[in-house]
């Protein structure tokens, strides 16, 4: 008898150890963070939106090698672009957290034939009503990136260089609605907009740069040695500027060619002289005298104020105008100085030869 309830309680515990494992293996803790994809006779059978423990055995979950492969770009903190898994292949578990898909940086073009360098940004989440299309597709993270850079690309090369960063936020806006678009269904008798991809989208940013192309030295480029897309930079940063400022600027350029001429003859090792009027200092006519001497003319004396007479009593006071001295030109007051002490003067005859 002892025997025979010995053997009837080693299989209850047997059983309840069976019991146990099977509860412990077939149980899935899903959620809004998590879901696992199930299958029935090699059929979808649906996406688990609880925990649960399933007890038919012949519904399956979708893991190890039968798990699917949905892989997205993103960035880390620093910038640098990795691939990220969003199944965890192990148990079957999907993320339905949100993501942000950052493919690649690629070039677009705009109107005015610039090149930019566009960084986009998609935050998504995987949509538990579809997940089995995103499951279905065989590269689901590649046509994602196609898609949002293919988006930023159109509307980008719609603006020229300089308006894109004016209507970034409205490029993001266009982005993100024609995502959205493309996840539902179309009504009858209109043509979808594009193929699901089981998706949930909220954001789409980017930010741009512009290539560091170096300056062609090019002589052809003329004097500045800059090619036809520097000079277009230039252009663009001129052109709603104050006139002021330009002149101003243009002024400054002109003096810093002059000087830079002047080092450039400076530093052959000859004597180099030039005169105030060829350096821009002045705008005197400099006379050339004998020997290569330039003399300007002396500059006239200011005229002296002469005081007013005293007023004669009963009569009107007369006003009279005193005459304003003129300014004197920097360079004429230079040149009437004379020569330097222990020098001739430059029109001083040659001495005679005894």
């Amino acid at each position: 008898m002892l025997e025979i309830v010995a053997i009837i309680g080693a299989v209850l515990v047997g059983l309840l150890l069976i019991f146990l494992v099977y509860r412990a293996a077939r149980t899935y803790d899903a959620g809004a963070h998590a879901t696992f994809i199930t299958t029935k006779g090699g059929d979808f059978y649906g996406a688990l939106r609880a925990p649960m423990t399933i007890w038919d055995p012949r519904i399956k979950v979708l893991r190890d090698k039968n798990a699917p492969d949905l892989k997205v770009l993103t960035a880390d903190a620093t910038g640098a672009t990795f691939e990220k898994s969003l199944v965890n292949r192990r148990n079957g578990e999907i993320s339905l957290r949100v993501h942000t898909c950052a493919p690649r940086p690629f070039t677009s073009t705009t109107t005015d034939k610039r090149m930019l360098i566009i960084k986009p940004k998609v935050a998504f989440q995987l949509d538990v009503e579809r997940i089995q299309i995103p499951t279905q597709m065989e590269s689901f993270g590649v046509t994602l990136a196609s898609r949002i850079e293919n988006l930023f690309d159109n509307a980008v090369s719609e603006f020229e260089d300089q308006d894109v960063f004016k209507h970034q936020r409205e490029i993001e806006q266009r982005v993100l609605q024609e995502m959205r678009e493309m996840e539902v269904d179309p009504v009858d008798g209109e043509q979808p907009k594009g193929m699901p991809l089981g998706i949930i989208v909220y954001e789409a940013m980017f930010s741009f740069e512009r290539p560091q192309k170096p300056i062609n030295r090019d002589l052809a480029n003329g004097p500045m040695a800059y090619d036809n897309e520097h000079l277009d930079d230039l252009v663009d940063m001129l052109e709603k500027a104050n006139p002021a400022t330009v002149e101003t600027l243009m002024r400054m350029l002109e003096l810093q060619t002059r000087q830079n001429i002047v080092q450039m003859l400076c530093k052959s090792g000859g004597l180099v002289a030039f005169t105030a009027q060829e350096l821009g200092l002045s705008e005197r006519v400099v006379e050339r005298a004998h020997y290569g001497a330039n003399i300007m003319k002396p500059a006239e004396p200011p005229p002296v104020a002469v005081p007013a007479p005293a007023p004669v009593v009963g009569t009107a006071p007369v006003v009279l105008e005193t005459p304003v001295a003129k300014p004197v030109d920097p360079a004429t007051a230079y040149y009437g100085l004379g020569a330097p002490k222990g020098q001739k003067p430059a029109d001083a005859a040659p001495p005679k030869e005894t």
